[in-house]
């Protein structure tokens, strides 16, 4: 596979993980998912023993960048919204 093309699958992925990421965050905002559930659950199905060739790592690999990910959003979510209400700003809540 030549540069230009792998760009082109890389950024392909990317995106696909992105829109994955945004909509799973849409979900679990208006509580249609359990976030957290599904972060482990992403993290449980590629366990490092079943990785057993490169195509499965790279699959692990992705899985666990999704789930940190999804996690770290939350996160900030909720340091945005706790910060939000401690200064009064409960609009923020709503958004």
């Amino acid at each position: 596979m030549d540069t230009k093309a792998f760009d082109e699958l890389a950024g392909r992925v990317d995106g696909l993980a992105q829109a994955l990421l945004r909509i799973t965050a849409e979900l679990e905002m208006s509580r249609r998912i359990d976030g957290a559930r599904l972060a482990r659950g992403w993290r449980e199905a590629r366990p490092d023993r079943l990785a057993e060739n490169p195509q499965l790592q790279a699959s692990r690999r992705v899985l666990l960048q999704l789930a940190d990910q999804l996690d770290a959003a939350r996160q900030s979510r909720a340091i945005r919204a706790n910060v939000a209400t401690s200064s009064g700003n409960w609009s923020v809540l709503s958004a």
